[in-house]
């Protein structure tokens, strides 16, 4: 069975291709060259859907989180269009903190079967369905803090510091910048010092 790499290394190779032979064809009008664009197009439908089966969970959601980077609240603390949708995917109440929330809805989106309601409460992630305690974190993988937040693990920097991406937390400072409207979803640098622990979504 291929790996992970010589799937995404075979896509790209078949998109190459295509782009050479749709580019073959709109020069010269031969539509063998359109016919091997279609052939392309096949088979990286049929690699899209093989990597996506063998990506890891973990990495399905962070791409989720990625895609909300940037997300604000708006209209006061708590709350906001995507704010207010997060919160309600994991049957919470508008208004309540929701970097637990947040973990959810991604993973939910990536079609984890082990989210659940408890995730809004941070304290209580470790020992539920699906999770397991790693010492050393791979991308995607949940990272809780001594002060009662948690986030998802992008990548350690080398120098006692991680790189995460977190809801309900501001732009500078511990957690929140409600105090200035500030809060939302960010990429964030953390000290390692103030991690208690890195998760592990299992399914």
């Amino acid at each position: 069975m291929a790996s992970l790499k010589t799937l995404r290394e075979k896509f790209a190779r078949r998109r190459k291709g295509r782009k050479r032979q749709f580019k073959l064809f709109r020069k010269t009008g031969d539509r063998g060259h359109q016919r091997k664009a279609g052939e392309h197009g096949r088979a990286m439908r049929k690699l899209a859907g093989l990597i996506k089966r063998k990506t890891p969970i973990r990495l399905k959601a962070l791409a989720v989180a990625e895609g909300l980077v940037g997300v604000m609240e708006q209209g006061g603390n708590n709350t906001g269009p995507i704010v207010d949708k997060i919160i309600r995917a994991n049957g919470g109440v508008i208004g309540e903190p929701w970097c637990g929330d947040f973990c959810a809805y991604c993973y939910r989106l990536a079609g984890s079967k082990a989210v659940q309601r408890l995730w809004a409460a941070v304290r209580a992630l470790f020992g539920l369905f699906g999770i397991k305690r790693v010492s050393n974190p791979a991308p995607g993988d949940l990272v809780r803090f001594t002060f009662d937040h948690v986030g998802m693990f992008v990548r350690d920097l080398g120098d006692g510091t991680i790189e995460t991406i977190e809801g309900n937390t501001g732009a500078s400072g511990a957690v929140s910048d409600s105090a200035t409207g500030g809060d939302g979803v960010y990429r964030k640098v953390r000290d390692k010092s103030l991690v208690n622990d890195y998760l592990r979504v299992t399914r």
